[in-house]
């Protein structure tokens, strides 16, 4: 990964690579990736041949899984 400048690192983040949206939970990227297919992070989007996950999805899965809050299951909002 390129070295960003200060001005580049105060910039707002929106979008985080791997690596980075490991770092960002404090964990390597190949644990990231178990949380990723466990379902307990979400999965990052591929746009133009680049993965990258979205900070405020990142924020949302890491304090769901900080506080012991399942995923959000679709059924739960569907009365039979």
């Amino acid at each position: 990964m390129s070295r960003l400048s200060p001005r580049d690192l105060s910039l707002p983040r929106f979008a985080l690579r791997r690596d980075e949206a490991a770092a960002s939970v404090a964990v390597s990227p190949s644990k990231f990736d178990e949380w990723v297919a466990a379902g307990r992070m979400p999965k990052g989007r591929k746009i133009d041949g680049v993965v990258l996950w979205d900070t405020g999805e990142v924020r949302d899965y890491w304090e769901r899984m900080r506080d012991g809050v399942q995923a959000d299951n679709p059924f739960d909002r569907i009365v039979a």
